[in-house]
Order: structure tokens, then C-alpha cells, then sequence
């Protein structure tokens, strides 16, 4: 890690970082945080309590990752307690994953290897995504979503609520659910 560069950002003292790993300037990353091998943190990027980020990860500028979720929110925001002191529900990211700037991804998710993002993504709490899968520029995922293996969303799908994709599936620009 570039130790010289940490006097511009925040890291709580419970996080683990691998030294590989490279932290840009102006980042967040909160209580329970670990952060494996290779991994490449961009300007601006907020990391909030109890991620897992697996090993030759890309996280764009600034992307919010463990977003806590609305119940998690209001009693932060009751409490007026720092957002880097919350350790929310388990969110991890596989490896190889490239997370594009703007992103946001909630608590309580799981991302499977080698998935991409778009810009701009909002992935909602309680989804799990499987391996190999592309979620494409201002996609939007509801909450509370599987999307199984090899997926293909393109720019600008919406997915509901408690919706199920199964593997090898193409999802074509704009393209809207319902349920």
C-alpha cells in the first residue's frame, strides 16, 4: 500500500488493507473493512463497515460500497454516529470484479468473480450476483435480486424487487421488469 498518500484519506484502525493494495486520495474506508491483494481503490471511493473486496479488484471513483440500508441509515442518523464506525450486514466482491465509477452497492450483497459494472450502477441490499456477470451503465437492481451466472444486463435495465435471472441470460439496453 502507499502509506505516503493515507494523510489524505480516511482508514479506520480495525480495516485490513493487503499491502498490494493501492488506496487513492480522498477515500473512506470504515470499521471491518478487508481489503485483499491487488486491489485498486480510486478517488473518493467510500467503503462502509463489514466489506470483503477479494484480491485484483477495480473500485472507480467514487463508488460507495456497504451503503447501509434505510433502517441502518435512520438510526446512524438518530444516533449521529460516523458512518466509518457502522459495520453493517456482510458485503463482498469476488475477484476480478471492475466496479465502475458512481456506483453504489448496498449492504448485504455478494458479487460474484469477475463481474463489471457500468457507470453509475445502484445495486440495492439483499441481491446476490454470480460469477462472470456485466451490469451495464445507469442499471438500477431493486433489491432483494438473483441474478445467476454469465448474465449480460445491458445500459439502463431496471429489476425489481424480488426478481430471479437465471444463468446465461441476456438483458437487452433499457429493458424493464416487472412484477
Amino acid at each position: 500500500m502507499n502509506l505516503e498518500r493515507r494523510n489524505l484519506s480516511f482508514i479506520h484502525e480495525t480495516a485490513f488493507i493487503h499491502e498490494t493494495a493501492f488506496i487513492d486520495d480522498f477515500t473512506a474506508i470504515g470499521r471491518g473493512v478487508k481489503i485483499e491483494r491487488n486491489v485498486y481503490i480510486s478517488k473518493g471511493v467510500k467503503i462502509y463497515g463489514n466489506a470483503l473486496i477479494h484480491s485484483d479488484t477495480y473500485i472507480g471513483e467514487n463508488c460507495i460500497i456497504g451503503h447501509p440500508q434505510r433502517a441502518d441509515l435512520t438510526a446512524l442518523v438518530k444516533d449521529k454516529r460516523e458512518i466509518t464506525d457502522f459495520e453493517s450486514p456482510l458485503i463482498a466482491i469476488g475477484n476480478e470484479c471492475t466496479i465502475r465509477a458512481g456506483s453504489i452497492i448496498y449492504s448485504e450483497v455478494m458479487i460474484g468473480d469477475k463481474c463489471q459494472t457500468g457507470h453509475n450502477v445502484m445495486i440495492r441490499e439483499k441481491t446476490t450476483i454470480g460469477n462472470s456477470t456485466l451490469i451495464g451503465t445507469n442499471t438500477i437492481i431493486d433489491g432483494n435480486v438473483v441474478i445467476g451466472n454469465n448474465v449480460s444486463i445491458q445500459t439502463g435495465v431496471y429489476v425489481p424487487l424480488y426478481s430471479k435471472i437465471g444463468n446465461n441470460v441476456f438483458m437487452g439496453p433499457f429493458s424493464k421488469l416487472t412484477n
